[in-house]
């Protein structure tokens, strides 16, 4: 699920798969508010999940992102 994750946030920020998973989703990957709905909502597309919107507006890295979607899939 993680590399599923990096390519959906690597394909809609527009930079490599490989990126820091505590870099800073605004300050560090330059993912703006747009763009981090995209992501969500490619998120539930492909996972067919429903993330909460009190829980994505604490995202702040990839690593938070990791973490709230597994506790989803639980």
């Amino acid at each position: 699920m993680e590399q599923t994750l990096r390519n959906i946030v690597a394909k809609i920020a527009e930079i490599p798969p490989d990126f820091d998973a505590q870099a800073s989703f605004r300050d560090k990957l330059g993912v703006d508010s747009v763009r981090a709905l995209e992501i969500v909502f490619e998120i539930e597309k492909t996972l067919g999940l429903v993330v909460p919107e009190d829980g994505y507006a604490k995202v702040k890295s990839f690593d938070n992102l990791l973490t709230l979607i597994q506790s989803i899939k639980k």
